[in-house]
C-alpha cells in the first residue's frame, strides 16, 4: 500500500476550532465599531449621570464645526482651583486665606460618541448630584447622508428615547 499525504480528521478539527476562537474574539470587537448612535449616546448620558451622582457636577455641550450648530459632544466637570498668590488674591488682599474659584474643565469620558453631527436644544445639558439632568432635545445628523436625522428626547431622569427618524 502506498501512503497518501493528507490531513487527518483531528488536524482539520483543530484548525476549525482555532478559526472559531479567532472569530469569537474578533466579531464582537468589530460589531462594537458599528453601534447605533442611540446606544452610544445612552451610555455617554449614563456615564455623565454616574459622575454627577459621585459629587462632580458634569455638563455636556457641542464643539461646533464651522458655522453649523452641529458638532462633537464634549464633557466638562466643575472643579475647584485655588487662586495663585500673585494673581487675584494679591489684588483682593486675601493672601492669608486663598480664595477658591470654581471652573469648568474638559474631562475625558470612556463612552463619548466619536461621531460628529450632534445638536442639543438647549445647547448645554447639566447633570446634577441628585441624579437629575436638564431635559433636552438631542438630534444626530448622519455625516454621510444629511437627510438621515435621528431625534431623541432626554428626560429629567436621564432617560433618552428616540422621538422620530426622518429619511
Amino acid at each position: 500500500m502506498k501512503s497518501r499525504k493528507a490531513f487527518t480528521l483531528i488536524e482539520i478539527m483543530i484548525v476549525l476550532a482555532i478559526f472559531g476562537l479567532m472569530a469569537g474574539v474578533s466579531i464582537p470587537r468589530l460589531s462594537y465599531q458599528f453601534e447605533p448612535p442611540a446606544a452610544v449616546l445612552q451610555r455617554a448620558l449614563e456615564e455623565a449621570c454616574d459622575k454627577a451622582l459621585g459629587g462632580v457636577p458634569v455638563r455636556l455641550s457641542i464643539k461646533a464645526e464651522g458655522a453649523s450648530r452641529r458638532g462633537y459632544i464634549f464633557a466638562e466637570a466643575l472643579t475647584r482651583r485655588e487662586v495663585e498668590e500673585n494673581s487675584l488674591s494679591a489684588f483682593l488682599g486675601t493672601n492669608k486665606n486663598r480664595p477658591i474659584i470654581l471652573e469648568w474643565q474638559n474631562i475625558k469620558m470612556r463612552n463619548m460618541p466619536e461621531s460628529s453631527g450632534w445638536k442639543f436644544e438647549p445647547e448645554i445639558i447639566n447633570f446634577f448630584s441628585d441624579g437629575s439632568c436638564t431635559p433636552a432635545k438631542i438630534s444626530w445628523e448622519n455625516p454621510d447622508n444629511h437627510r438621515d436625522v435621528d431625534e431623541y428626547i432626554l428626560t429629567v431622569t436621564g432617560y433618552c428615547m428616540l422621538q422620530e427618524s426622518r429619511n
